[in-house]
């Protein structure tokens, strides 16, 4: 059975070989709060993410890649799973409740990869994400990741270095 366990870590100390998973707009901007060290320590994981959202927008210029998930290419021995769950940022980011709904869709993009690289049976890391700068608090998010680790074995360590 899969579980929500909680270290007093850095996210960026997570073992090597590990997912780091953070909640990501659709805009293809690492501009605010974790996404600054995620941007510095994983450039060529912004690149792929970037990239990824440039062609969402011209996909669907309304939503972009909201609801989706890339997992890039193994980078300083982790992949980054970007878990797009707002369209946009700051004043403009979507409302709680949807970015709930988008980070449930999400997920269930990530589990996509998860089977493609056979690595269920891995724990993703993560921060609390949605929490920060999108404005959702953290139990929120948290119900989500305990519905999928209940309902499909998945294992998530949720990293906080104020605990």
């Amino acid at each position: 059975m899969g579980s929500v366990t909680y270290k007093k870590m850095s996210l960026f100390d997570a073992p090597k070989g590990t997912i780091l998973a953070h909640g990501c707009n659709a805009q293809g901007v690492w501009g605010s709060g974790i996404a600054v060290p995620f941007k510095k320590n994983f450039p060529n994981a912004y690149k792929e993410y970037h990239d990824y959202c440039q062609h969402g927008l011209i996909k669907d210029p309304e939503h972009g890649a909201t609801g989706t998930t890339i997992l890039t290419s193994l980078e300083n021995g982790h992949r980054v799973a970007c878990l797009i769950t707002s369209c946009n940022f700051g004043a403009k980011k979507d409302s709680r409740s949807t970015i709930v709904l988008q980070t449930i869709i999400a997920i269930k993009d990530l589990m996509s990869y998860l089977n493609t690289y056979e690595l269920l049976t891995e724990p993703i890391y993560c921060n609390k994400f949605n929490s920060g700068f999108f404005d959702v608090p953290w139990p929120m998010t948290e119900k989500v990741l305990k519905y999928f680790a209940e309902r499909y074995d998945l294992n998530f360590v949720v990293c906080d270095p104020d605990l």
